[in-house]
């Protein structure tokens, strides 16, 4: 019969031994080197993306045509470009309280073309819905900062037949 020695396997006797320095030091670089590439792409989770504000302002203008169409109430999307913020009202329900909707902290509002005239960005601009549907023309430019990417040009067209929004990539002044 044989007879085993205490300790660790290929180790020799004796208790077990702690970590080096030297894998001390690689485990902590390591780590930082994660922390460095992770933490500036984590720093904008939770913001909307431009796809998703985009997206969510279309809809919300559908709907403002809608309400504007089936039950003859207008309703305006006001813009306030220098906050970057916009939010759809009601005027026939003025003690209505409506949400006030960011554009998140990448994009921002470069220029506003309502009827083909040109609107001053440091006041609140209105585009309004008439009852039986009828939409002013409107185009509002975006610039998106992106997340670490170059700035990019973005035009959101509101279509007079049904309200909708088409996302161009650019800055498009007129149809061609």
């Amino acid at each position: 019969m044989g007879t085993s020695t205490p300790g660790t396997p290929g180790r020799g006797p004796g208790p077990p031994r702690g970590f080096t320095l030297v894998e001390l030091a690689v485990v902590l670089f390591v780590l930082g080197l994660v922390l460095w590439v992770a933490l500036p792409r984590l720093s904008h989770v939770g913001e909307p993306d431009r796809g998703a504000v985009f997206r969510a302002l279309s809809a919300a203008s559908e709907a403002a045509y809608d309400l504007s169409l089936f039950e003859k109430r207008e309703t305006r999307l006001v813009l306030h470009p220098s906050d970057g913020t916009y939010r759809f009202v009601h005027p026939d329900r003025p003690a209505e309280e409506v949400p006030t909707l960011e554009f998140g902290p990448r994009l921002s509002v470069t220029g506003i073309r309502i009827e083909g005239e040109d609107r001053l960005l440091d006041i609140p601009t209105e585009i309004r819905y008439l009852p039986g549907g009828r939409v002013t023309s409107a185009r509002i430019f975006f610039r998106d900062a992106g997340a670490g990417n170059a700035p990019s040009q973005w035009t959101l067209r509101l279509s007079t037949f049904d309200g909708s929004m088409k996302i161009l990539e650019g800055t498009v002044l007129e149809d061609g």
